[in-house]
């Protein structure tokens, strides 16, 4: 059970986070030409100061400054991307308060959750959307690394009134570097600890008068950083090396923007990626030597994508109207070991090298996607400041999967789940303007989803006896409603507070795989999951131009939330509905004093909790839910000129520290906290950046996340894990023209 004090401590914070405003009443002597009464700090010398450029954010559809937005946005430019080297979805985590991510060691499996709401599993439907240049990603590849990336918006709380699906819990916006008429161009390469390496280029400009093209590719390897072992039958050790987790990757984009006539627009997005892995499933927790695996051979996994967008604008006068089109196709294929051999002696008792055999315990699964989406929108304008968005989506998607296994201790044979999916969807949302100072907004979204499903099992012999065959076909239908409802009000110029009701939905459904397929028992539909959202804030420049802030606390009850949970006694896993309650408090700072230093400071606390479920789980914890999470960081930049090449050299300092948090809905394991520390210095101009990095410098052994794999064979649990990485050094150099 969590703290119980953590409550009163986020009221306390609140308190004192919201007290900034005062001094925007006290200090009303003299009022700006709007009315509205400015800060005064005229008594302080800040004439080093650097003013801050105010953050313009496509949170609600439009561009808009980020303190008018009224939930919260972590909002994170090209410049702040590359300084602090976030190269995928857990670089960005780490920086980002409440925002946090389970590693499974499959990138195609990973999850995510924002604020204590989210799926627990990747074979449920996400809790969280990932859109790139407008376009959602199709869940089971989102977490690819990042490429030629503009910014990045992290939209926190239910975004189902405009970006719709299963923005649950919120939703990641990915937006990619534009194609403009001036040439230009880069190449950048790193190498690092374990064999990492990366090369990336881009290069853009002007085709003809009115059509401009980007093109940006990138390769990456790693050697891997985790120790197997192969045994022979004898139990001597034939293999040792540093194989596991090895990978190999290389993407392509390229973007087309052209001018069709004075009023109309469009831009053309392309993109491809294959990666390579040999990936772990997990290591023992509790080996006396962790991390290390026995697997006969390493896993080994490839994932290729293909995806597209086009862009239309049209300027009708009175409003903008934009059709989105896009297309995503994956295909992924595993190969694995079913079993690592140190797991496999925690839960039997007998020895690693029992379990070495080659093509004894394998699980190969093949999938294909497919999805397509559309969207059709109007943005507008009126009176002072008053904007609207209206319009209609829809998306189909036909995902198939296939799960094969060979097993001593399983029924063998394959399953093919095939899940297709069809949303339609109306939306539409308003921001009124009362008065100069007073904004209040609202917006609903009503979406109808179809999901069909079909699962075929063939089984064959060997292993524990099971069903020669089986068939099971499903369908549903869901109808749902979200929205939110808000009111904004600035105290002084740049700053203003606000209060915003929001409701996010997940429609229910199948797993695509069934686990107990060759008992011919069918797959169970769970519930759709519903959420209550409940946030106040305060965002802006409380004290000068050279320090913003934003700060906010949470209240969020969902309905029968999706949970993927282990079941001691089928020993197996399963999903099931409960109700959930989560609260905190969120703060994000950043401060540029002078012209040299740059500070940063993020910090949150959140209790999220099960509170339905019966015995097996009210009461406990949400997993992959840290109480406290905190970053903060430190840049210093002075000019200092080389070889008659204007430049400045600089050095940057990260800490990050994540919570202690508990592994699954039953609370079987809590992961322990964990700090890290990151360094990185260079010197960059106009045309060249040369640096150097260590990322997590003390070498801190962490895991990132964890499962139960069964039962020991004297009683209690066997666990496996992911481990964080270790300790990385490295160089890079770029260079741009």
């Amino acid at each position: 059970m969590r703290n119980r004090h953590a409550k009163d401590l986020t009221c306390t914070l609140l308190f004192a986070a919201l007290a900034v405003s005062a001094p925007a009443a006290s200090k009303a002597q003299d009022s700006d030409d709007d009315g509205i009464a400015p800060i005064d700090l005229s008594a302080v010398d800040f004439s080093s100061a650097t003013r801050l450029d105010t953050v313009v954010v496509k949170a609600r559809k439009f561009e808009e400054p980020i303190r008018e937005v009224p939930f919260t946005v972590e909002a994170l430019p090209a410049e702040d991307i590359a300084s602090a080297r976030i190269k995928n979805t857990a670089d960005l985590v780490g920086r980002l308060p409440n925002f946090n991510f389970a590693d499974t060691g499959l990138t195609y499996a990973n999850t995510l959750n924002i604020r204590g709401i989210g799926s627990s599993s990747a074979l449920i439907s996400p809790s969280v959307n990932y859109y790139v240049d407008g376009i959602p990603l199709p869940a089971r590849v989102f977490d690819q690394r990042f490429m030629d990336v503009r910014s990045i918006e992290v939209l926190k709380g239910p975004q189902g009134t405009l970006f719709g699906l299963n923005s649950q819990a919120g939703a990641v916006v990915v937006s990619t570097q534009d194609a403009t008429p001036d040439f230009g161009g880069e190449i950048g390469v790193e190498v690092g600890s374990h064999g990492e390496r990366k090369l990336d280029a881009s290069v853009g400009g002007a085709i003809t008068d009115r059509v401009s093209a980007r093109l940006s590719g990138t390769l990456y390897g790693f050697d891997g950083d985790i120790r197997n072992i192969v045994f022979d039958g004898l139990g001597n050790v034939v293999q040792d090396d540093m194989s596991v987790r090895e990978q190999y990757s290389g993407a392509i984009s390229a973007k087309v923007a052209a001018e069709l006539s004075d009023s109309t627009d469009a831009v053309l997005s392309l993109r491809h990626s294959r990666t390579r892995e040999r990936p772990t499933t997990g290591v023992w927790l509790d080996d006396p030597h962790f991390p290390r695996n026995a697997f006969a051979p390493v896993p080994e996994t490839t994932t290729e994508t293909t995806g597209g967008s086009l862009e239309i604008t049209h300027d009708l006068g009175f409003a903008t109207l934009t059709s989105l089109t896009g297309i995503s196709h994956y295909e992924l294929d595993l190969d694995a070991d079913l079993l690592d051999g140190f797991i496999g002696g925690a839960q039997t008792g007998l020895p690693p090298s029992a379990f070495s055999a080659a093509g004894v315990n394998v699980r190969r699964i093949d999938e294909t996607s497919s999805q397509i989406s559309q969207e059709l929108r109007l943005n507008g304008e009126f009176g002072q400041g008053g904007q609207w968005v209206a319009g209609v989506s829809g998306l189909y998607s036909d995902l198939e999967s296939t799960t094969d296994i060979t097993s001593l201790a399983m029924a063998n044979g394959a399953y093919t789940g095939r899940l297709k999916k069809t949303n339609l969807a109306a939306f539409g949302e308003v921001t009124v303007p009362v008065t100069e100072r007073l904004r209040i907004i609202g917006g609903a979204r009503y979406t109808y989803e179809r999901q069909q499903f079909d699962g075929t099992y063939a089984g064959r012999p060997g292993g524990v006896p099971g069903v020669a065959a089986f068939a099971e076909s499903q369908e549903s239908t869901f109808g749902f409603v979200t929205g939110r409802a808000g009111v904004s009000f600035d105290l002084a110029p740049e700053l203003t507070v606000y209060g915003t009701i929001a409701r996010g939905e997940k429609p229910g459904g199948y797993l695509f795989f069934n686990q107990f397929a060759s008992a011919g028992i069918p797959l169970t539909e769970f519930k759709s999951s519903g959420t209550w959202s409940y946030e106040a804030g305060l965002k802006g420049r409380p004290f000068a131009d050279w320090l913003e802030m934003s700060t906010a606390v949470f209240l969020n009850d969902t309905s029968d939330e999706q949970l993927f949970t282990f079941n001691p006694v089928a020993g197996r896993f399963d999903v099931q509905n409960a109700d959930t309650r989560s609260y905190g408090w969120e703060l994000t700072v950043t401060a540029r004093p002078t012209d040299n230093w740059h500070f940063g400071a993020a910090a949150g606390l959140l209790h999220a909790e099960i509170t339905s479920g019966g015995a097996l789980l009210e009461g406990n914890d949400v997993p992959y839910a840290p109480e406290f999470t905190a970053s903060l960081f430190a840049e210093y930049r002075h000019p200092l000129q080389i070889a008659q090449l204007a430049g400045s050299a600089y050095g940057r300092a990260e800490y990050q520290h994540v919570g202690s948090r508990q592994i699954d809905p039953a609370n079987s394991r809590r992961l322990d906290a964990y700090n890290l520390v990151n360094l990185r210095a260079g010197w960059e101009s106009d045309s060249f950046d040369v640096y150097g990095f260590a990322e997590n410098i003390f070498d801190e052994s962490y895991t990132t996340s964890a499962y139960r794999t069964g039962n020991a064979v004297g009683g209690g649990g066997v666990f496996a894990g992911i481990p964080g990485t270790g300790r990385t050094l490295g160089l890079g150099a770029r260079v741009r023209f």
